[in-house]
């Protein structure tokens, strides 16, 4: 079954442009095939918009991320939550 991980952006923030989302969340130890941002100014506007575009392109198991951009990098607020799978 393939992973995805849904980061969502706390307080408005924004990550820089060319940022490898995929690449620092596996650094931070989450394994994910695929991951989308939720962000007021990037990615998709709500998180079930974000959930529903991974699982009709096959993913099962979808996670959700709450985090906050720091210069760089990410912050997780709490552990992910599973979504479905």
């Amino acid at each position: 079954m393939k992973s995805g991980l849904i980061v969502y952006l706390t307080g408005g923030a924004e990550l820089p442009e060319g940022f490898d989302l995929l690449s620092h969340c596996r650094e931070m130890g989450f394994t994910a095939d695929r991951v989308e941002l939720v962000g007021s100014r990037q990615g998709f506007y709500e998180v079930n918009d974000a959930w529903h575009y991974l699982f009709t392109k096959g993913y099962g198991d979808i996670k959700l991320l709450v985090a906050q951009a720091d210069q760089n990098c990410l912050q997780p607020v709490h552990p992910p939550v599973r979504l479905s799978g």
